[in-house]
């Protein structure tokens, strides 16, 4: 049913509760699971330098966030990938990725508050769940 699953990855809890869903899904179908995540400048960055320390700061903390739970897939017997794609809207650079490269389940985290920092705030979850042409699994904050 589901062979290209795509995870939106922040790093935050909630994208963890999501992931572990992922992961029991792509092991149920025995599909392909894709973790991607988008690295983006704050919008009050000024100069080009400093877009790129925060692009790189944010490349650095997805990486190494990922890398903490990445042994999670394993032990469930599922391969997991990570992609990190550069944009200023996440929503819509995630759309993109999943359908270009021929995904057929979105499963996102969805942040009730907003928290400073965080990737998947309501506003992405909703653009997801939108606009794709995929179906879109949105996993809530209470969900672990």
């Amino acid at each position: 049913m589901f062979q290209r699953i795509m995870l939106a990855w922040d790093g935050s809890d909630v994208a963890l509760g999501a992931y572990d869903i992922a992961i029991d899904i792509a092991r149920r179908y025995d599909g392909e699971l894709v973790a991607v995540s988008v690295a983006r400048a704050p919008g009050h960055a000024e100069t080009r330098a400093d877009r790129g320390e925060s692009v790189d700061a944010a490349r650095r903390h997805l990486s190494e966030s990922f890398a903490e739970v990445v042994d999670r897939a394993h032990r469930a017997g599922v391969e997991v990938e990570h992609q990190i794609i550069e944009a200023q809207a996440p929503a819509d650079a995630l759309l993109a990725y999943a359908h270009g490269h021929g995904f057929d389940l979105i499963v996102c985290g969805h942040h009730v508050s907003r928290r400073a920092g965080r990737l998947l705030l309501h506003d992405v979850a909703d653009d997801l769940y939108r606009n794709a042409r995929t179906p879109v699994l949105v996993v809530g904050e209470h969900a672990r």
